[in-house]
């Protein structure tokens, strides 16, 4: 059964953490040894690393004394593979029994439970959640002091783990070399006095705003923790979002004047009110709120044999607290509490409303009460509205 958000931040509870902590400050929640028991265990663990073929480079990431192990160290070039490097099992027990933390990247796909608690985050969150898995164990440091260049929500599965949390915290750091790329002295003398020495149980969560500074140290038995990475839509975003519109423009395409500061400077002067013209229509309000909404990776699933025939698909409508609005014949959606409104394409608007009206409805009574629309119209439709989390296929 998945859980909802005021469960995965209870007892907190999520409204009280997206007001008091998200982007904040660092809180540490203790929910108790079976509140993440399904999501993560040590049998669930051996089962995905039974499957052996998946775990590359990228992926598997073993770490001992504070520094990667060298792939070639623990890779094996598998015949179930044609040849290409996978993790070599034996070899990577050997690291594991000396101390190593394994490091075990995006595996919020790979079990229905770790799914749909990246699914129920991110659709709280308004951001990207991706999950990486450790394992530790022997007291051994796998990292040195550093920040995330995302939130990082830390749930802890098995065994104990220790986390030294500090004060310092970098300002909105990114995924980019001048952030990844921080020398370690440079972090030694940023992170600041310490803020608290977090014990993590089975069962807690510990958030940690991007930029926090931190370390974590396993006790001797061993533990498993699934850091959740949630990244939002920035500043930089809009730029690349600018790029794409003003390639059309002239203006933009023109070269820069040579030799002459003053008819350059008048240029730049120029392009920024133009860019700022640009930002001001309501398309570019519409087209950044749409952006927003669908913020999100994609976590598709099959439902066979259903999915041989279409018309059967159920869908549940997550409409709560959503409704349709028009203004002048234009058309948006609007969330309970909130004023700004994510733009409706007017020739599905009929069909939003009647989705909107009902708790589920099947593909079949789709297609029934929109005789008119084309099946490519019908198709992308059920995409848009299962991308923007307000109907999901039920299962």
């Amino acid at each position: 059964m998945s859980m909802g958000f005021d469960q995965i931040l209870a007892p907190l509870g999520g409204e009280t953490f997206l007001r008091d902590y998200l982007g904040q400050r660092p809180v540490h929640i203790e929910g108790g040894a079976e509140k993440f028991r399904e999501l993560m265990s040590w049998s669930v663990l051996n089962r995905l690393l039974g499957m052996s073929t998946i775990w590359d480079a990228e992926r598997l990431v073993m770490v001992l004394d504070k520094e990667e192990v060298p792939p070639a160290a623990y890779l094996g070039r598998d015949p179930a593979t044609s040849g290409r490097p996978a993790a070599d099992p034996s070899r990577v027990k050997q690291y594991i029994k000396q101390g190593a933390t394994l490091v075990l990247n995006d595996i919020d796909q790979l079990t229905p439970e770790l799914s749909a608690f990246a699914r129920t985050m991110e659709t709280a969150l308004g951001g990207k959640v991706q999950g990486n898995l450790y394992q530790s164990s022997k007291r051994r440091q796998g990292f040195k002091v550093h920040y995330d260049t995302h939130d990082v929500f830390a749930v802890h599965c098995e065994g104990e783990k220790v986390w030294p949390v500090f004060q310092g915290r970098a300002e909105d750091p990114i995924a980019h070399p001048i952030f990844k790329n921080v020398p370690q002295e440079a972090h030694e003398k940023a992170k600041g006095e310490l803020w608290k020495e977090v014990r993590m149980k089975p069962g807690d969560l510990l958030y940690l705003p991007r930029g926090q500074y931190h370390y974590a140290l396993a006790d001797d038995g061993g533990c498993i923790h699934i850091a959740f990475g949630v990244t939002y839509p920035i500043g930089i975003d809009v730029m690349s979002y600018l790029f794409e519109r003003m390639i059309t423009d002239p203006l933009c395409r023109r070269n820069l004047p040579r030799g002459d500061a003053g008819a350059l400077a008048a240029h730049l002067g120029t392009l920024g009110e133009r860019l700022g013209e640009v930002l001001a229509e309501p398309r570019a309000l519409a087209d950044m709120q749409a952006f927003q909404a669908g913020y999100r990776y994609q976590r598709g699933s099959y439902d066979f044999p259903e999915l041989l025939d279409p018309a059967s698909l159920r869908y549940t409508v997550n409409g709560k607290g959503v409704r349709l609005i028009e203004q002048q014949g234009r058309f948006g959606l609007v969330k309970e509490g909130s004023r700004q409104a994510v733009g409706v394409p007017g020739e599905v608007s009929g069909m939003v409303a009647w989705v909107l009206k009902r708790p589920g409805f099947s593909r079949a009574e789709l297609d029934e009460a929109f005789p008119a629309a084309d099946k490519a119209t019908l198709d992308k439709f059920i995409v848009d509205m299962e991308r923007m989390l307000l109907i999901a296929v039920v299962a």
